[in-house]
């Protein structure tokens, strides 16, 4: 960013408008990119998870069974699986958290709660 406010300078000293402009325009462009990163991790910082990592649970609707190892605080799979899993037609979209699943078996998981 730095540079790039050094060459705009020397652009403008250097009546070089059009180099001038486009540095402008790229300056816009990052700082706007910034901004909405810091925006995007001010949400994502305030995120309320339901579960946590290595929680053991049985999923609502397809009633499988399993332990959280990763959480997205939105959707983050490609536009086609969200489309295919309908996440859009969740009661919050894909604007809530999202929980990596390891899937257990029933046996397994009652094995595992038996020796605790």
């Amino acid at each position: 960013m730095i540079r790039l406010r050094v060459n705009l300078q020397k652009a403008v000293e250097a009546e070089n408008y059009a180099l001038a402009a486009e540095l402008q325009d790229e300056i816009n462009k990052l700082e706007a990119e910034s901004l909405a990163a810091s925006a995007n991790a001010l949400v994502y910082e305030n995120i309320q998870y339901a579960f946590r990592l290595g929680q053991k649970g049985r999923h609502k609707v397809f009633v499988y069974s399993g332990v959280i190892c990763g959480m997205d605080p939105v959707c983050c799979i490609s536009s086609s699986l969200r489309e295919s899993a309908c996440i859009d037609k969740l009661t919050r979209g894909s604007n809530q958290p999202f929980y990596q699943v390891y899937h257990i078996l029933m046996h397994s998981l009652r094995q595992d709660e038996g020796h605790g």
